[in-house]
């Protein structure tokens, strides 16, 4: 029974939408159609399905932190005003300048603590980077708090959504100084954000969508010829596959050693196999594109614009 409840549960995941208000526009069933055979949102992989549910989401929990977000630029901005700066010289006197630098012993027991498998070397900078972001974010937080103490600021408790109308972007979330923080205001700060997931959540569903566009031309040429699609691809693929030298496993290596911790010899293996992998998947494009040529494709998944307010909440998520 337990068993059962889980697979419930993950199936729902993928029933439900979240309603992320993100979505460029209601998307079509139907994303493409191949010889008379239709791809559809359902044939989706359970991996891009998860990730674009991912990005949905980071949206929704962006939402939820928008109101605080725009009373704490308000308040920095305001107070940049009154001592007769720009927002972000004051940025970097009340919060870059005061960011204390990690200490080496700081890093390393980051390092040992997350149990990371690269070198500490190759990894040190960007555990560096991470710890002032922490300690940024920290006293940002610190210094809009000593400035919201002698604000006049009131939050709705009411959960923050995205707005189906119009109508739903005068939404009042809070008010700052007898100034009200609507809906429009949280959408607004929000199109950046939204622009960027709907891109990334295209670029997931193309890739998808390619791959099985691909698949059927492969099934049905192999069919037309009665051969398998297994035969097909040792022919016309992995036949004109040619192993990479060693000379160009080195070109590789010394490309990217700055990120590669060790000697050549402790990655060519890794490296051959790699450029292995990216020859196939260069042959596989050329003679996907070449059983395109003869075939009626029509893709109706379209990349999305930059969005507007009025596109956004007047559109249904799909």
């Amino acid at each position: 029974m337990i068993m059962i409840g889980y697979v419930l549960l993950f199936l729902s995941f993928f029933q439900t939408s979240p309603n992320c208000g993100c979505e460029d526009k209601p998307q079509i069933h139907v994303l493409a159609v191949v010889n008379g055979i239709k791809i559809t949102k359902d044939h989706l992989s359970i991996d891009t399905r998860t990730q674009v549910s991912i990005l949905q989401e980071s949206v929704i929990e962006e939402r939820s932190h928008a109101v605080n977000g725009l009373i704490t630029k308000t308040l920095l901005e305001a107070e940049a005003k009154r001592r007769g700066l720009t927002p972000d010289k004051l940025y970097d006197v009340e919060v870059v300048a005061k960011i204390i630098p990690p200490t080496d012993e700081e890093v390393r027991a980051f390092y040992h603590q997350k149990r990371m498998n690269q070198d500490f070397k190759s990894v040190k900078n960007d555990i560096i980077t991470q710890l002032k972001k922490e300690r940024e974010g920290e006293r940002v937080m610190m210094f809009a708090n000593s400035l919201r103490v002698g604000a006049q600021v009131s939050v709705s408790e009411e959960p923050v959504t995205p707005p189906h109308t119009e109508a739903d972007l005068d939404r009042v979330f809070a008010t700052l100084n007898g100034v009200n923080i609507t809906s429009r205001d949280i959408e607004e700060s929000l199109l950046p954000l939204i622009f960027r997931v709907q891109k990334q959540v295209y670029a997931l569903r193309k890739q998808d969508v390619d791959l099985r566009i691909n698949d059927l031309l492969l099934e049905q040429e192999a069919k037309r010829l009665g051969t398998t699609p297994q035969d097909l691809l040792n022919q016309n693929v992995r036949s004109k596959i040619m192993m990479a030298s060693e000379e160009q496993a080195r070109a590789f290596y010394n490309q990217n050693k700055a990120t590669l911790a060790g000697d050549f010899a402790d990655h060519k293996v890794q490296i051959m196999q790699h450029l292995l992998a990216q020859e196939l998947q260069k042959q596989v494009a050329a003679y996907a594109e070449q059983l395109r040529k003869n075939a009626a494709v029509q893709i109706y998944l379209t990349a999305p614009e930059s969005p507007n307010l009025r596109q956004l909440c007047c559109n249904p998520v799909d």
